[in-house]
């Protein structure tokens, strides 16, 4: 089946890139200028606090927060003399000591970026890997003879002691010169970042990993790809000269897409990409999945809706669970969901029913280039599975937390602020000499307390000895207000 890559470059402050496939969306990428990925990216940076209870340090890599590195993060070359035997975190290095650290997640909420000291250059065909001695082959190539033949390449390659590599599933079927020649450019690299982390002075920039156009035309360029469209002129010539490079027989089908409607609406693809960000999605059989992503974990609810066409609730419940789970595993691709995933499917009693769910699942997790592991379907027909983060979610960067509540989704209601009003206003107004009170709400609230608790603002007023004024304000967000206190003689 033929794929098509369509790059939306056009607006400088913002990149869209979609991986097509009989005009279904597969893969979606985006990068903004609030956006800015890091993930790859390499610093000479430098411990400023080490902590005994978490086994691990914070670095200053040059970023508004610092870095996070666990123990089992840190290579032996950078331990300290340990003569005492002595392994705890306190011991293997100390403040203020500098280290040459790579991003592995993006900083994502309130949580700083997690780093790593062992290094890994992405190449087209092979990722190289300085301080480790591993040479294998990646796990999505699954046929044996072929691995045999890919291992064997790497070991005629004989690289330097210290030096491990790995063949990405992009080099299945490449010939000895294409993967020798990714290797050679990759020791290149990283003979140049060696040699210029003494020069400079931490925390400092060492390498920074491609622009997301050249990431995606390396890590998603396939075989079945036959043609990568490219809206802007500057990109598309970028893209060209780097498809040159790493596949030069490939270079003609980087097209320059000159069409008057926008790339995406030609392609009819706006519309799914809404979907991405929206909570429900729907099925073909009229069920529905729910994903609700939080700090913790991402839920995901599978409903039966309107599916009713099987003649039994077990086969209905099959044939949505069966939808469901292809539609899950493709929208943890295109939203970058990680970490923990929890699928809460409907109930079914035949235990192969059941099997067949969770094999459909891994099929289409196959597709997917992010490592998962999936258990197996739950008495209370749950579905625990992880998902490893590549990058932060389609979420980071596209939208913020709303001012109204916080993230929540929900707001208090009229009720509940009048009420909360009522207790501070009290308490306000329990100093002595106050004769004047100006309150500024929201203007729902105001309209609560001037008609429906018209009642206790008066008893307060003859109570305390004091004149009350409330003013609504439209502009306001709820839980918000100004009061203010006079304490003047009458």
């Amino acid at each position: 089946m033929s794929s098509k890559i369509l790059i939306n470059a056009v607006d400088p402050a913002e990149c869209r890139i979609a991986k097509v496939k009989n005009n279904k969306l597969e893969d979606f990428h985006i990068e903004t200028a609030a956006r800015e990925i890091t993930q790859g990216n390499i610093y000479k940076a430098v411990i400023t606090r080490i902590e005994p209870s978490l086994q691990a340090v914070f670095v200053d890599y040059g970023a508004e927060r610092n870095g996070f590195l666990q123990k089992h993060e840190i290579h032996q070359d950078y331990y300290q003399d340990l003569t005492s035997g002595d392994t705890s975190i306190t011991n293997i290095v100390k403040k203020g000591q500098e280290l040459l650290v790579q991003v592995s997640k993006d900083p994502i909420m309130k949580k700083g970026a997690m780093m790593t000291t062992y290094i890994s250059l992405a190449g087209r065909y092979v990722v190289l890997m300085p301080g480790h001695e591993t040479k294998g082959v990646s796990r999505k190539i699954e046929d044996d003879t072929e691995r045999v033949r890919l291992k064997g390449i790497l070991k005629d390659a004989k690289l330097p002691e210290g030096f491990g590599a790995i063949v990405r599933t992009a080099g299945a079927g490449c010939t000895k010169t294409q993967i020798t020649r990714d290797l050679r450019y990759l020791m290149r690299l990283w003979k140049t970042i060696k040699e210029s982390v003494m020069k400079v002075e931490s925390p400092h920039l060492m390498h920074k990993e491609q622009n997301l156009v050249l990431r995606v035309i390396r890590d998603y360029f396939t075989s079945d790809v036959t043609e990568i469209l490219v809206d802007d002129a500057s990109v598309h010539q970028e893209a060209k000269k780097f498809m040159n490079i790493i596949s030069p027989k490939h270079t003609k089908i980087v097209k320059h897409y000159r069409g008057e409607k926008p790339i995406f609406t030609k392609h009819q693809l706006e519309e799914q990409i809404a979907t991405i960000y929206e909570s429900r999605v729907g099925l073909k059989s009229g069920g529905s999945i729910v994903i609700q992503p939080t700090e913790a974990l991402v839920a995901i609810d599978v409903n039966s809706g309107k599916a009713t066409q099987k003649k039994s609730v077990e086969q209905t419940a099959l044939q949505t669970n069966l939808e469901a789970v292809e539609e899950i595993a493709r929208q943890l691709r295109l939203r970058d969901l990680g970490g923990i995933i929890i699928l809460d499917l409907i109930d079914m009693r035949e235990s192969k029913h059941k099997t067949e769910v969770e094999r459909t699942l891994k099929t289409f997790l196959k597709e997917d280039k992010a490592k998962t592991k999936v258990s197996r379907i739950s008495k209370l027909g749950l579905i625990e599975m992880s998902r490893q983060r590549l990058s932060p979610s389609i979420d980071f960067g596209s939208f913020e937390p709303c001012k109204f509540c916080g993230g929540k989704g929900q707001t208090p209601s009229v009720e509940k602020l009048g009420l909360g009003f009522l207790r501070q206003l009290n308490l306000e107004t329990i100093k002595q000499e106050v004769t004047q009170v100006k309150a500024v709400v929201p203007h729902g609230v105001a309209e609560f307390l001037l008609n429906r608790k018209r009642k206790e603002i008066n008893e307060l007023e003859v109570r305390r000895d004091l004149t009350i004024t409330i003013i609504g304000d439209r502009n306001m967000v709820p839980g918000e207000n100004r009061i203010t206190v006079d304490k003047s003689k009458k």
